[in-house]
């Protein structure tokens, strides 16, 4: 994970706790291990320097206990190397530990193989729950139990200690980290609350008195002062939307079934400031998915948006939806208007999309186009 997880500005103890605010005690002290030394340790990035921790691990273990053969080494290689994968695979690699561990021959690569097994298994633990965890239980005592069939005391105190114990610490690191998710969301809330809400709530007030007072006789002066207002009012209400679903992540920023009329919204808005759109909006959008719901409306908003900032209110503009059995596709293009402009597509709103588009196992494209600019993206239904 990239830094899935937001970190520790500074310990939970003492002055200045960061973000996750006022935790106290074992959890917020556990939280911040989580976050400084585990999620470091265990992120995707970190992965060259995990392997070269545990070659020097088996290296060190090798040398100082066991005289090791060819045969050893290839095993602990290959368990090594396998844990590679154990951020986007983790049960694959659990899976791999148990083979290896159940063909290896008996000598001084066995214990060197259990340690990575339990590792292996941590770390399934610290990033899947449910039916992997059953998966990985079930054939990690299988292979346990090839050693001393007839021994079923020694079976299950093996069972709970080198299965259970690392699952058990997973488990318990997943939860923390959840927990503290929890407080990240709630302190975002906050401040959205009090901060932006407060300024964009003084904006439509102003524009409100702005109206009754300047009473302007020129109808566009007045469009302009009412389509202000209205996008603060609307600015307003996705606020609290946002400060609900952080608060609650089970509640939904994009109501179900209701995707077309708020696609349908976005363009309407982009046609007050000026531009001419031409949507054709797939009504079976409203059978998406929360997640994928919420990615196209801010894929059009963001896209209609760059429209407006690059091309001008006279550019031309085509967006189309479309949803079939395995993928809904969206696309936007302009034919650059009047100022011939379309960016370089490296702004930060088009790589936050380009990144949660690629989370749902999807693509973005988004580059000139003659002399417009042209954004695809497309995303399975069922990643």
């Amino acid at each position: 994970m990239p830094s899935d997880t937001p970190g520790l500005a500074d310990p939970p103890s003492g002055r200045g706790r960061g973000q996750l605010g006022e935790f106290s005690g074992s959890v917020g002290y556990c939280a911040f291990v989580v976050h400084t030394w585990l999620d470091q340790f265990f992120d995707r990035r970190a992965v060259p320097l995990r392997l070269a921790v545990l070659v020097a691990v088996a290296g060190s273990y090798f040398l100082a206990f066991e005289t090791p053969t060819v045969l050893d080494v290839v095993f602990v290689a290959g368990a090594v190397l396998a844990m590679a994968a154990g951020p986007r695979w983790p049960l694959a690699v659990v899976v791999a530990q148990a083979g290896l561990l159940a063909v290896a021959p008996a000598g001084a690569s066995h214990l060197a193989l259990k340690v990575l097994a339990g590792i292996a298994l941590f770390e399934l633990a610290m990033r899947r729950s449910g039916w992997p965890l059953a998966v990985a239980v079930a054939l990690m005592t299988a292979v346990y139990a090839l050693y001393r069939p007839d021994d079923l005391p020694g079976l299950v105190f093996r069972a709970v200690m080198a299965i259970g114990g690392p699952i058990l610490l997973g488990t318990y690191v997943r939860s923390v980290r959840r927990l503290a998710q929890v407080e990240v969301r709630t302190s975002v809330a906050r401040e959205l609350h009090d901060l932006v809400a407060h300024h964009v709530s003084s904006i439509v007030l102003r524009v409100k008195a702005a109206r009754k007072v300047l009473a302007p006789q020129d109808p566009q002066v007045r469009e302009v002062l009412d389509d202000v207002h209205d996008s603060g009012v609307a600015a307003l209400a996705d606020l609290r939307q946002l400060v609900t679903v952080l608060r609650d992540p089970t509640q939904s920023f994009v109501e179900p079934g209701s995707l077309p009329a708020a696609v349908e919204a976005a363009v309407a808005r982009a046609r007050k400031v000026g531009l001419r759109v031409n949507a054709s909006v797939d009504p079976a959008l409203a059978q998406l998915d929360a997640t994928r719901s919420l990615t196209v409306l801010r894929l059009t908003q963001e896209g209609l948006a760059n429209v407006a900032k690059h091309a001008g209110s006279a550019a031309r503009t085509r967006l189309s939806t479309s949803v079939t059995a395995d993928a809904v596709r969206l696309e936007i293009r302009d034919d650059g208007g009047d100022f011939r402009v379309a960016g370089d597509g490296t702004g930060h709103g088009l790589v936050g999309l380009r990144e949660r588009v690629e989370m749902l196992g999807g693509t973005l494209e988004a580059g000139a186009d003659g002399q417009g600019w042209r954004l695809l993206a497309v995303m399975p239904v069922v990643s």
